[in-house]
């Protein structure tokens, strides 16, 4: 289990909102929640990060995210674990603090949590339902106090989906059909690229 990673910042993706960390020779892939790259702006030569280690369900390649504090991947972790979230969508929720997002859990405010990436009315009801009265301590913590929600520059992974309608429209399905399908798939873990929403589109075809 890597709980904590520390070492050179050798590649900055823009898109997946990931760095690359030399650690002795070996480079770890750590992918940030947006208020962390926010904080990571600057791009320091030299980085250190809290990490939760991930394998998800559907795809055996294990993901690496970063935070700047434990508390906050204690936050990542009760958030991930609400019901329809996962941490694919908890990691692109994390538009704001850590410590606003919990403020507006305990306070119930669903308004200001539905402008989090991904979360809507019914996201927000389970949320605040699940975690309301567990975030206390995130709610007071001392951060970098982001109230404002970030808009994070598209995902690779929304190109791929992007383009794995446009490649079904391209094989005679209709659009409106294609994007039903794709949206299908979307919150599953996936391969990077358009290949694997194909694939996993087919898959859920063939089973239904």
């Amino acid at each position: 289990m890597i709980t904590r990673i520390e070492g050179a910042a050798r590649n900055w993706n823009t898109d997946a909102q990931s760095v690359e960390v030399d650690v002795g020779g070996l480079w770890y892939e750590v992918l940030l929640p947006t208020y962390c790259w926010r904080a990571m702006e600057a791009q320091p030569e030299q980085v250190g990060f809290y990490t939760y280690y991930h394998v998800p369900d559907r795809n055996p390649t294990p993901v690496l995210y970063g935070f700047l504090r434990p508390v906050e991947r204690d936050f990542f972790k009760k958030l991930m674990r609400v019901r329809n979230m996962g941490a694919t969508k908890a990691q692109k929720a994390l538009a704001s603090s850590v410590s606003t997002i919990a403020h507006w859990i305990e306070t119930e405010d669903k308004a200001a949590l539905r402008q989090l990436p991904g979360i809507g009315a019914r996201q927000a009801d389970y949320v605040v339902a699940e975690l309301k009265g567990k975030v206390v301590e995130e709610a007071l913590l001392r951060d970098e106090q982001y109230r404002e929600v970030a808009t994070p520059a598209p995902p690779a992974q929304e190109r791929a989906l992007l383009d794995a309608v446009e490649a079904l429209v391209n094989l005679g399905y209709a659009r409106r059909e294609a994007q039903t399908w794709v949206d299908g798939v979307a919150d599953e873990e996936l391969d990077p690229g358009a290949e694997a929403v194909l694939r996993a589109v087919f898959q859920k075809l063939a089973e239904s």
